[in-house]
């Protein structure tokens, strides 16, 4: 078998985002960050942070090798910890940054106390790290019998932790001596959950045989025991706010239902039956707040707030949710008529319908997710709650088809659906996000007929299988498993008569035409036998209404006429038809058969136009692009296809970790949505081939393995809630070991610049093929035209002077264009260093600290007299880190980025060989341009024949101005050199010279390094022309230029000679 080839995209598509995908089954870690309170879940293979006042994303990983088996955070170093089987990846915001390993086994707790990381693997081994330096501490071993389950830091108690067991007892233990303080005996089942009461030395035990008990750890006594009857106790949270009545406790279960308990009575207080429809993972009340955030194995994260008169009775206030089991079948919703198509930027094409294994029908908004909701199938929660039932159990089945179109939205239903094990087919009104009143169906079930009847057996055989919309909204067509298609009105519900008509229970009436008034007669309708000889698998309506296409499984396509209901045409494809797609605009029309063959027909020829081959399992799904060019098709093999219809070839194969189970192309053709066997989200991938020109060669001979995409943070100013954007660091470039460290020298200097940067550089296909560069158009093809479009832009009023800052607010002028405001502690270390050093006779004498902790004092091990000297974080004043105000820490500066800060661009550019500058003071302001190939010069150069696999030393130059804008790159150039006395900035003129003759070496981002040759030789023509050493260079990049220039022109005539031969046209 051919093993598929690992990109990070295919010919076509690209990962985009995961939709719909909130939480999985590990608990939520919420924590407060400043003012504002967070909340990180994972999501599978990555895990996300949630903004808890609209329960937003502002933060989500890149995708991760394993699944994410538990979550910790460090608010106050902005770090995250990730276990992934036996390693735990610590992140820097979204940024790996470092790798902790050592366990044995699968860790499966974490637990983060001050600046130390305890770890909890399942052969019952606890690992002890330290954050500062990521270094293993210690390892704390149980004694057989003690099978160690959750892990809890007591407030109060100095280098303690509790440890719970499988066995129901507990442990508490001094992580400095190593030793176990106290064990206590349990009850005996199995501890579930561990929470700090707000009460000092009382904990909440969760067991699981469903008893929730309040243990006071320093008299070793029960104070309060709780019994919740649904399941053992899966969390545990207290309420905290000073407005409670009474003091409460919330507990989960495995049914999802959330009990609430009053402290003070010693009673149940309230049960939110159903919050979850599935296991409760983990509950928190906020700090302060009587809001209660809770998360459940349904993938979904619910926000409930207390403010009935009692005070003991949740109601929900926000949820964010989705698929509790994997999603089927998707179709993008709007943008198909006529109003909504001339404009591609309508809302409406951002949206889809997608159904579930979980009875749910919901629509996803790609753009803005809170918009997504499910489609509401009635007041189930009333209805269960009368008849003591699950909402979930009162739900319709599955959904197996569904189909709609927004003609009549504003009017009546617009959507109809068919279930599994169901008869009739429903209609839903998308404006309302509601199920309609009407329910298609060919009898009245108000009537009962005797099992096994004729009557019976007619009923049966009207069980809807397919459905299809016509394109005037007012009617929708049910396909049956008797073989038969049913019309009906979507106004009313009423029925409009059959494919074949005799499929109706009433004879056709005619009036005889032998004598005038002669009685009508009633004739035998002999259509019957026109029918499927099977269940119907698909039903389809032409843009006209003037042809109905059914399918069945007995191998035939059917053409109907519309009004008359007589059968047209009927072609056999020899296989059963499991699906069908029609393209209303072209009339294509592509059937899929058993035989893994996909057949492409023209509905007003009945002509077959196309057979495409190469799946190897049943097809799943299939959609044509907007235009109908090209058909993306998937299969229970994990493939995905897309085929060209003109040229009939296959343009791109796509292999996923999980075979397809649906697909739909967005009406614009930006995105394809998919969705997959185990996945409960859907995921989008961008059409490369809308946004930019793909060269599409042979036909992949090999599939591409595609990793998932994730989702993506829906704010836009997460840099001032405190989480940046990196991206991740880790780069993967082919090539040697001294390119790979040159690039990653090269793009850290350009990121020590500020600059947020791509990693991700195109590879050459070959070695004597120019590559162009992926940088966007509008960032270099002005550079030719700049002065013009500088003429066209030009002010109709002068510019204003920037608006001043009041007298005792210091600015200063950095690289950057606009002032910036002293920073205080700079101001501080300032007057510091100059008190310093007029102390020191002007000298200054640097001082450093010391960066090891002092050394505990020597006691004995038994004892506990080492409890005096807390371990860092460990502390239980005011000046603990683990319980301090967030308000009050400041960020540590890294020392290399403060050098960098401080040090002087022009001091590493080019040693200053001006005697103006010395005797006068003056500093020369350079560039970061400057600074970049100043750094680059002072690394070894890199072989002239290295070839385009390689990178050179001024690599990071390149990246640098492809992130810039076209006046950026202009203002950058230009503030190289100052005039002709700046010897210095000639000396800037002749590296950059030197870094566009490497560059172009490589045959590498071959236009823009045309534009910015164009651009310097404007702008310092009179410079180059007048130094003999310059125009040396000049000389040599033209000569240079040329040769790469004949290259590809040889190249452009070669191809052009060839398409003039194969299509025999004159050029």
């Amino acid at each position: 078998m051919t093993q598929p080839t690992r990109r990070q995209s295919s010919r076509l598509l690209q990962c985009f985002r995961a939709v719909g995908l909130i939480c999985d089954d590990l608990p939520l870690v919420v924590y407060a960050l400043g003012t504002e309170t967070f909340a990180a879940a994972s999501l599978g293979k990555s895990f996300a942070v949630y903004k808890c006042d609209r329960l937003t994303p502002v933060l989500v990983s890149p995708q991760l090798p394993k699944k994410i088996l538990a979550l910790a955070v460090l608010p106050p170093k902005h770090l995250t910890f990730t276990a992934c089987g036996r390693q735990i990846l610590v992140w820097k915001r979204v940024a790996q940054v470092h790798t902790l390993a050592g366990h044995r086994g699968d860790i499966k707790q974490l637990l983060t106390v001050g600046t130390t990381l305890f770890s909890l693997d399942d052969t019952g081994c606890v690992l002890i790290w330290d954050l500062d330096t990521f270094e293993r501490i210690d390892e704390i071993k149980f004694a057989r019998g003690f099978t160690p389950s959750v892990l809890l830091h007591p407030s109060t108690y100095l280098n303690k932790i509790l440890v719970g067991s499988d066995e129901g007892a507990l442990q508490l233990w001094n992580v400095r001596t190593m030793t176990c303080v106290y064990a206590f005996s349990g009850w005996g089942s199995a501890v579930t959950t561990l929470e700090q009461s707000p009460a000092a030395d009382v904990v909440g035990v969760g067991l699981g045989n469903g008893r929730l008990v309040m243990h006071h750890l320093q008299l070793d006594a029960l104070v309060l025991d709780f019994k919740q009857e649904q399941s053992r106790v899966t969390a545990l949270s207290f309420r905290t706010d000073s407005g409670a009545q009474a003091p409460l406790v919330a507990s989960g279960s495995l049914t999802g239902d959330i009990a609430v308990w009053n402290l003070a009575s010693q009673k149940l207080e309230s049960v939110l039956a159903g919050a979850h429809d599935g296991a409760i993972t983990s509950l928190t009340f906020l700090p302060n707040e009587p809001i209660l955030l809770s998360s459940g194995a349904d993938n979904a994260i619910k926000m409930w707030i207390f403010d009935h008169l009692n005070g003991g009775t949740a109601r929900l206030l926000k949820s964010r949710e989705g698929h509790r089991a994997p999603p089927t079948r998707i179709r993008y919703y709007g943008n198909n008529t006529l109003a909504t198509m001339a404009d591609g930027s309508d809302g409406t094409c951002c949206q889809i319908l997608s159904a579930g294994q979980d009875r749910a029908f919901r629509v996803f908004h790609t753009a803005r997710e809170q918009q997504s909701t499910e489609m509401s199938q009635g007041p189930l929660a009333k209805k269960a709650r009368r008849m003591n039932v699950r909402a979930e159990d009162l739900k319709l089945p599955p959904i197996t088809q569904f189909a709609a179109m927004e003609t009549r939205e504003r009017d009546w239903a617009n959507v109809v659906t068919c279930h599994e094990n169901e008869p009739a087919a429903y209609v839903w009104r998308f404006e309302r996000r509601a199920i309609g009143k009407q329910v298609l169906r060919q009898f009245d079930p108000s009537e009962r007929v005797t099992p096994g009847s004729a009557e019976d057996l007619r009923r049966q055989k009207t069980a809807a299988t397919a459905v299809t919309i016509s394109t005037c909204g007012n009617f929708a067509l049910v396909g049956s498993v008797g073989g038969a298609v049913f019309k009906y009105n979507m106004q009313s519900g009423d029925r409009r008569g059959s494919f074949p008509t005799a499929a109706t229970p009433k004879g056709k009436l005619i009036r005889a035409l032998v004598l005038p008034g002669s009685t009508p007669v009633v004739l035998e309708d002999t259509t019957g036998a026109h029918a499927h000889d099977g269940p119907v698998s698909a039903v389809v309506v032409d843009a006209l209404n003037q042809t109905v296409v059914s399918g069945g499984i007995d191998g035939q396509l059917k053409f109907w006429d519309f009004k008359t209901h007589a059968l047209a045409f009927a072609l056999s494809v020899a296989s059963p038809v499991t699906q069908m797609e029609l393209h209303r605009d072209s009339n294509l029309l592509a059937v899929a058969c058993d035989d893994q063959v996909i057949r492409v027909f023209d509905v007003s020829t009945k002509k077959l136009v196309r057979r495409f081959r190469g799946h190897s399992h049943r097809l799943t799904d299939m959609h044509f692009s907007a235009d109908a060019r090209w058909l993306f098709s998937s299969s229970a093999d994990a493939s995905l296809r897309v085929w060209d219809l003109p040229t009939g070839k296959c343009v791109d194969w796509v292999r996923f970790h999980k075979p397809v189970t649906g697909l739909a192309v967005s009406p614009t053709g930006e995105f394809l949505a998919t969705t997959h066997v185990g996945h409960v989200g859907i995921y989008l991938w961008a059409n490369r081939g809308f946004f930019m020109d793909v060269f599409l060669d042979a036909e992949p001979q090999q599939p591409t393995l595609i990793d998932m995409p994730v989702p993506l943070n829906e704010v836009d100013n997460a840099d001032e809630l405190g989480f940046g954007s990196e991206k991740n660091p880790q780069l993967s470039v082919d090539g040697g070991a001294d390119d790979d460290a040159a690039r990653r020298a090269a793009v850290t200097a350009v990121k020590a610049a500020g600059v947020r940067v791509s990693t991700d550089p195109v590879a050459p296909l070959g070695d004597s093929l120019i590559t162009l560069s992926t940088a966007p158009r509008a960032l270099w093809h002005s550079l030719f035209n700049l002065e013009l479009i500088k003429k066209r832009n030009k002010p109709i009023e002068p510019p204003k002077a920037p608006e001043k800052a009041p007298f005792f607010l210091p600015t200063m002028r950095t690289d950057d264009v606009k002032p910036t405001f002293v920073p205080v502690a700079a101001k501080e270390e300032s007057a510091t260093s100059k008190t310093t050093t007029a102390m020191d006779g002007g000298k200054a004498k640097p001082t450093t600290k010391s960066a090891t902790a002092p050394k505990a004092p020597t006691v004995d091990s038994a004892g506990e007299s080492e409890d005096d000297i807390a371990m860092e974080g460990w502390g239980v004043g005011d000046d603990d880190e683990a319980w301090g105000d967030d308000d009050n820490d400041v960020d540590e500066v890294d020392p290399a980025d403060d050098e960098q800060a401080t040090k002087d661009p022009s001091s590493t550019a080019i040693a200053s060989g001006s005697r103006i500058f010395k005797s006068t003071g003056i500093v020369t302001s350079r560039c970061k341009l400057a600074t970049l190939l100043a750094d680059a010069a002072a690394r070894a150069p890199t072989h002239a024949t290295a070839g385009p696999m390689h990178f050179t030393r001024f690599h990071g130059v390149a990246v640098y101005l492809q992130t810039l804008s076209v006046s950026a790159v202009d203002v950058e150039m230009s503030t190289l050199c100052m005039g002709a006395f700046d010897s210095e900035g000639k000396a800037l003129l002749a590296l950059f010279l030197q870094c566009l003759k490497e560059e172009m070496a490589t045959q590498r981002n071959f236009q823009v390094l045309q534009a910015y040759l164009n651009r310097f030789l404007k702008l310092h023509e009179d410079l180059l022309v007048g130094d003999a050493g310059l125009l040396a260079q000049v000389e040599e990049l033209c000569g240079l230029q040329q040769q790469q220039w004949e290259h590809l022109q040889k190249l452009l005539h070669n191809n052009l000679c060839l398409v003039q031969y194969f299509s025999k046209i004159q050029m």
